[in-house]
């Protein structure tokens, strides 16, 4: 399922956007702002839909990314009923209409207030193509040096479900670090456009390289 596909499934099931600038369209559910974005991604047979945090206690579905309040990745864009700037977020990962299904039933529950249901990815379907995300799994990274600042925990965990949780030179899964793009030293930033997975072996080859 790719973003056009879901817009399109969203408006039957949903009805018309109660608006839709270039970026994105927003659907009602209840109380609760549903957000697809239609600018992005490119490159990924999914779609990308944003919603309000849940509350205190509440799951947190398998297909979703979580924004801090202080992340900044809200824009006017993205303002929604119950999802502002400055205040934490979801972004489900939705690659088929049984997870979109899903999706729309968490935001209803969420607008209901009643418990919200778990969500879990539909790895059986073939356009499935990641894993959910098993924090567990991840490596961790190491202390920063003085003056470095620490790749943010939702970096980590984007650039990990991007890159499939393998390293992108040679594919293993073993001994995996996240990786600047361009270099710190050279003024690389802690954003997921420059961090990467690699493995051991593949980052001491690339050194201090672009």
């Amino acid at each position: 399922m790719d973003k056009n596909v879901a817009h399109q499934a969203l408006l039957e099931t949903l009805g018309d956007p109660v608006r839709s600038p270039t970026k994105v369209s927003e659907w009602r559910v209840g109380n609760v702002g549903l957000v697809l974005q239609k600018d992005q991604p490119n490159r990924e047979n999914a779609a990308y839909i944003w919603l309000p945090y849940p509350g205190d206690g509440e799951s947190v579905p398998d297909l979703a990314l979580e924004y801090p309040a202080e992340s900044g990745r809200h824009s006017g864009t993205y303002a929604a009923l119950g999802l502002h700037k400055g205040e934490p977020a979801l972004k489900l990962v939705v690659r088929s209409h049984r997870e979109l299904e899903l999706v729309v039933a968490y935001a209803r529950a969420m607008g209901a207030r009643p418990p919200l249901p778990t969500i879990v990815a539909d790895c059986t379907s073939s356009d499935c193509s990641v894993l959910p995300v098993d924090v567990s799994s991840m490596p961790r990274v190491s202390e920063p040096k003085p003056k470095r600042e620490a790749i943010p925990r939702s970096v980590q965990r984007e650039v990990w479900q991007r890159d499939g949780g393998r390293c992108v030179e040679c594919s293993t899964r073993e001994k995996l670090c996240f990786d600047h793009i361009v270099p710190f030293s050279r003024g690389g930033s802690n954003t997921v456009r420059n961090i990467q997975l690699l493995c051991e072996s593949c980052n001491l080859g690339k050194g201090n390289r672009i």
